[in-house]
């Protein structure tokens, strides 16, 4: 009994000195309890921006038909799949920004203001890309426990109460009240000049806009946008983060593998476009064919997209262009951007064309072509504005508008692809051994791992929809 006794004397005293000094003892100084506003805005738009520049390379400049792959690439032949590094990529830096938001609501407004131009980019990104997907209920797994969150439709999502433009009028407001106060840091995009991302929301809403305009009646709030002239202003103002001459933040492209380079080229789509139009900036975007060099007379040459395994033998590699140096020799020669001053221009001439601000399209056409040409560095030669392809008169107005628009959205996101949805502008080839039964996909597949984890939410999605399938067209574009 007596050791007995002793023996738990000796463990409760033991327990005592233990815990005495837990908390001290078992904190890590060098881990933050709070998170700084300020480094988690450089991660958030860094890492939005450089996703939006690598999914560009990987798969947006393919299916808007900007560049084409040689090596039977699943993307270039149409078989989209489900990108599930993107879908997590995104609904990760989503769940940042509520963080942010939280500690801007805080410590100070600026940040809120911000964050919420980051969200209605990143959902915008989600939906446009799969269609209806989670989001009011999202990011609520541990506040409240809701692991199965509903998907939202494309039109809530676009235009309730807490969507997409909704955010962006909100964010605005926020940014006006709060830009004289105190600084945002941690901007590595605009230097924590709110006036600039104002210009910046302002202008993803016009981007918007035109997005869902086939089911919306915009005229009113493009009107509004024009006229207050809160938009973006000149290339100054381009939404885009830099990338470095040296490590960690080049261009990723720079350091991967010479066959993996080799295997993007000039497309057949754009080297037809931009022989029609005479347009120097291939020379940027392009090099001329190993074999029309090593016979002194330097061509472009394109491939069609959807080359594989039947059909591969039919070319002659050396003949076909590879990208241009900024996109390999140069680690900082490209931009991981959002957004350029250029689209604005274009979108604006689209406006004027509807008749939706008084306006003539070839003001903001004109200054569309050359904000493009001054932000890749290329030089416009004269009278290229008034070749018969490129002058704006007569018909096929829209058509050389957008082709325009598509051209200057080299390397931005999916833009190219989206606005093809939209418009149907310019006119796409069918990829040669395409795996979709000849049809342009128009979303990916859900990640597998919705159908098990969420599978009820899921389910209604895929009956609303039409079904889990490349071919079914979200609100804005049937």
């Amino acid at each position: 009994m007596k050791l007995q006794f002793l023996s738990i004397i000796s463990v409760i005293f033991l327990f005592t000195a233990c815990t005495k000094d837990f908390e001290e003892i078992n904190t890590n100084p060098n881990v933050p309890v709070a998170v700084n506003p300020q480094f988690l805005l450089t991660n958030i738009v860094w890492n939005a921006a450089n996703n939006n520049a690598v999914d560009a390379w990987n798969a947006g400049n393919q299916l808007g038909q900007l560049t084409a792959r040689k090596d039977f690439n699943e993307i270039d032949r149409w078989d989209l799949r489900a990108n599930q590094e993107l879908w997590d990529k995104t609904y990760h830096l989503l769940n940042d920004v509520q963080t942010l938001i939280e500690l801007g609501d805080e410590q100070n407004r600026g940040y809120t203001g911000v964050a919420l131009v980051m969200r209605a980019f990143l959902i915008s990104t989600l939906t446009d890309l799969w269609g209806d997907v989670p989001y009011s209920e999202a990011l609520k797994g541990v506040s409240e426990g809701n692991f199965a969150p509903k998907y939202d439709t494309q039109e809530d999502i676009y235009t309730g109460e807490n969507g997409i433009l909704a955010t962006l009028r909100q964010a605005v407001e926020i940014l006006e009240q709060n830009k004289n106060g105190v600084q945002v840091k941690g901007d590595v995009m605009y230097g924590g000049d709110l006036e600039q991302w104002i210009r910046f929301a302002n202008s993803l809403r016009l981007r918007y806009l035109l997005r869902i305009s086939k089911q919306v009646d915009v005229s009113v709030e493009v009107n509004q946008l024009f006229t207050e002239g809160k938009i973006m202003q000149s290339n100054a103002d381009n939404a885009l983060v830099p990338y470095l001459a040296s490590a960690p933040n080049q261009w990723f492209v720079h350091n991967i593998r010479s066959g993996d380079f080799g295997d993007v080229r000039m497309s057949l789509t754009i080297e037809n476009v931009l022989e029609d139009l005479n347009d120097p900036r291939q020379a940027v975007w392009f090099r001329p064919s190993e074999k029309s060099v090593a016979a002194g007379s330097p061509e472009f040459t394109g491939i069609i997209n959807g080359v594989g395994p039947a059909t591969r033998g039919d070319y002659d590699f050396s003949e076909i262009s590879l990208p241009g140096p900024i996109f390999r020799e140069q680690p900082d020669g490209v931009d991981a951007v959002f957004m350029l001053y250029s689209e604005v221009q274009f979108a604006l001439a689209e406006a004027a064309m509807n008749g939706w601000i008084s306006a003539a399209p070839a003001e903001f056409y004109e200054e569309g072509i050359r904000s493009s040409f001054d932000y890749f560095k290329a030089e416009m030669p004269a009278g290229y504005l008034t070749q018969t392809n490129v002058a704006l008169g007569g018909q096929n107005v829209l058509k050389k508008i957008i082709t325009q628009k598509w051209l200057a959205s080299m390397l931005v996101g999916y833009e190219g692809w989206l606005e093809h949805r939209r418009t149907g502008f310019p006119e796409f080839m069918v990829a040669v051994e395409n795996l979709n039964n000849d049809q342009l996909p128009v979303r990916y597949l859900y990640p597998t791992p919705e159908q098990a984890l969420n599978a009820a939410n899921y389910q209604e999605a895929v009956s609303r929809m039409g079904g889990d399938n490349l071919d079914a067209k979200g609100w804005w574009e049937k």
